[in-house]
């Protein structure tokens, strides 16, 4: 993956990506978010999900939660450092590059 700039940093990441169009280009069954807060998010990535309704998404913060697994982050970083294995810088260089942040 590239080395990101200097400037681009994690404030920078999460200020850019909006959580809820962040979780809804990731999680393919996610139904829209109908309001701001904690929203039902679907089935849970981290597990072999097969009841919705445990995985929670934050629409401001992006923080998530799943009380099946308690798989849990604070913010969309977290997310796919968990989920793809990552380390944090990685998970910056992903998300900045598909996010177009370069």
């Amino acid at each position: 993956m590239p080395i990101l700039s200097k400037r681009l940093d994690a404030d920078t990441v999460k200020n850019a990506i909006l959580p809820a169009e962040f979780y809804q280009s990731e999680l393919a069954k996610m139904k829209p978010p109908r309001r701001f807060g904690w929203n039902d998010a679907g089935l849970c990535p981290f597990h072999s999900d097969k009841h919705a309704g445990s995985f929670r998404i934050h629409t401001d913060t992006g923080a998530f939660r799943c009380f099946a697994c308690d798989a849990k982050g604070g913010n969309v970083i977290d997310f796919i450092m968990q989920r793809d294995g990552l380390s944090f810088r990685e998970a910056l260089s992903k998300l900045a590059q598909e996010w177009g942040l370069r």
